[in-house]
């Protein structure tokens, strides 16, 4: 199985540092082995920029410290010759194995380093939100809808009001009736689409409490959400659809989902009994 890479996170955030924060990635993606042998200070100098941004740079990439960041460095030292999964793009040429491999190989890196960089406190805020909340609005755009319709599957299993459309315009609609008593839960790969900013500043207007599921880094959606749940970015090039991202998605509503059955206690597991029996039902 693919472990944890600092070094694969780093260069799939390259978008997201700041100018210098961009320094201290180039540097360390060269020079890892060096790094590994330097101080705050030494490689603040090394990068021309403040000892605070180097700080910075490592919770970009949901790390504590530059001790934990060189921990890091040192594990993908000594994985190196014994991992060589790929972590390349799907091309036209490759033969089915090789493409099962590097999707595979691409799943499991999304989840090692969404593991690293969502927040336990924010997976335990946005299922105690949506514990308290009258009505649960889910939304996702595009391939993100699926991710969403899962959310809403889920909670209606255990008695969760959840309303869903695919239909911005129904959604939009639906938002209009929010109260402050209600959450709106988002699914936005990318932060940046247009009616998903629009229906998040509703739901803000209307008191709502807002949960955004998205990737790591700054984004308009990002900015107005409540609560922040963050995946890591994977896909740098033209993507097939969103599938790394995708099993990410998922795997964090299914954290937070469990984490909410937790919250309501044993009553919420015979609901799910009692669901599964009546689909069971359906299938005989």
């Amino acid at each position: 199985m693919r472990q944890f890479s600092v070094l694969t996170l780093i260069d799939a955030q390259m978008n997201h540092y700041s100018p210098a924060e961009g320094r201290v990635a180039d540097y360390v993606l060269e020079n890892p082995a060096t790094a590994l042998n330097l101080t705050t200070k030494q490689l603040a100098k090394q990068c021309q920029c403040s000892e605070a941004t180097i700080i910075r740079f490592c919770q970009r990439v949901g790390i504590n410290s530059f001790k934990e960041l060189k921990i890091e460095l040192a594990k993908d030292a000594h994985k190196v010759n014994k991992e060589q999964l790929p972590n390349l793009p799907v091309n036209f040429e490759d033969e089915t194995e090789a493409v099962l491999e590097k999707v595979m190989s691409k799943s499991m890196s999304a989840l090692m380093n969404t593991s690293r960089l969502v927040s336990s406190s924010a997976i335990d805020a946005a299922a105690e939100a949506i514990h308290r909340a009258k009505r649960v609005f889910l939304y996702g755009a595009g391939g993100s809808s699926v991710v969403a319709l899962d959310a809403q599957y889920k909670l209606l299993r255990i008695d969760i009001s959840a309303l869903f459309s695919l239909d911005s315009h129904v959604q939009m609609v639906m938002a209009t009736n929010m109260t402050k008593d209600d959450v709106l839960f988002v699914v936005s790969t990318s932060g940046q689409t247009k009616e998903v900013v629009e229906l998040m500043q509703i739901a803000k207007d209307k008191e709502a409490a807002v949960i955004l599921l998205t990737q790591h880094g700054s984004s308009p959606a990002s900015k107005l959400a409540d609560i922040l749940l963050t995946i890591s970015v994977e896909e740098q090039h033209i993507r097939i659809g969103t599938m790394s991202a995708r099993i990410a998605q998922l795997a964090v509503v299914d954290a937070m989902f469990i984490r909410l059955c937790i919250q309501k206690g044993n009553q919420v597991f015979e609901r799910i009994i009692d669901t599964h029996n009546v689909i069971q039902k359906i299938k005989r």
